[in-house]
């Protein structure tokens, strides 16, 4: 169990995380010395670690060859407990790199090429502020699916910016025209979700500020919640955040799941896109709200 306790500390630990994850592959030659160090790494935090190895295999492969052979190779022994995290860190290395994702995420499956673009976003709002944060300008090429879930990564660099304070995390929001809200909204509640620390207070006050998009929000909060389901570290943060926010236990959200489809950390494989599969989400998890 992480010992840190509020939002700032939380985001400190995982960002050291990440870097800490960084320097060490560089002594690890084999996916299974990787994957076994990943393992040390106490559970709550694990997929971060697994999103950091997951940036550094893909962008060695980018940079020796423009292959993804040994990304693909890692993911597949991966992704059932890490997904999410694993895809974001592709994201961050196609940012990194410069080289177009599109050819590359063609054939993979809707949800990956969002959270390859929600990393990328995430990327740009971290090492791009001025063109992204201040003159709100969206990288050439994203557009349309892929700008969806590149605002969804870029709305989770916002909560980190904010260090969870509601009213600050408000004033950057606010900043970006109303069209973008809604995608700004579902990645804050991702990033809320996943790194805990929001008491009831702070979180009620969060849905407040969401206003006319706190399904986005919600729906963000259970893409945390199905991220932690998958890896088994479900906390009590991630239960308050539910509760307070979703009017559902994590538990409730398990039993519905399941009930969804019997894999259930695929439930966009029988959706045409990420639009329907976030509104059967919607639909099947939050039809009490």
């Amino acid at each position: 169990m992480n010992l840190y306790s509020n939002v700032s500390e939380r985001m400190d630990y995982i960002q050291q995380l990440f870097l800490t994850v960084g320097v060490q592959l560089e002594n690890k030659t084999s996916l299974d010395e990787v994957i076994a160090f990943l393992e040390t790494e106490p559970p709550e935090y694990r997929s971060v670690a697994y999103e950091s190895a997951s940036f550094e295999i893909a962008l060695e492969n980018l940079k020796l060859n423009q292959h993804l052979d040994r990304w693909i190779e890692f993911r597949n022994l991966c992704a059932k407990q890490h997904t999410f995290h694993i895809d974001i860190g592709l994201g961050w290395a196609f940012a990194k790199t410069g080289i177009p994702p599109d050819p590359y995420i063609v054939a993979m499956q809707s949800m990956v090429k969002w959270m390859v673009f929600d990393g990328l976003g995430y990327y740009y709002g971290l090492f791009k502020g001025r063109s992204t944060l201040k003159n709100k300008q969206v990288p050439v090429g994203i557009e349309d699916d892929s700008l969806h879930g590149f605002d969804q990564g870029l709305g989770r660099r916002l909560w980190y910016m904010a260090k969870g304070n509601v009213d600050e995390l408000n004033k950057l929001v606010e900043n970006f025209p109303v069209s973008r809200h809604p995608d700004l909204f579902r990645g804050i509640g991702i990033a809320c979700g996943y790194v805990g620390g929001s008491d009831t207070h702070e979180l009620l006050w969060l849905k407040a500020i969401a206003g006319e998009y706190h399904h986005q929000l919600q729906l963000g909060i259970v893409l945390a919640a199905i991220s932690r389901i998958a890896s088994e570290t479900i906390s009590e943060h991630l239960n308050l955040a539910c509760v307070i926010i979703c009017n559902k236990t994590v538990d409730e959200l398990k039993i519905t799941v399941r009930k969804m489809a019997t894999n259930f950390f695929y439930l966009y494989n029988s959706s045409s896109g990420n639009q329907q599969w976030l509104t059967q989400l919607e639909s099947e998890l939050l039809q009490t709200n």
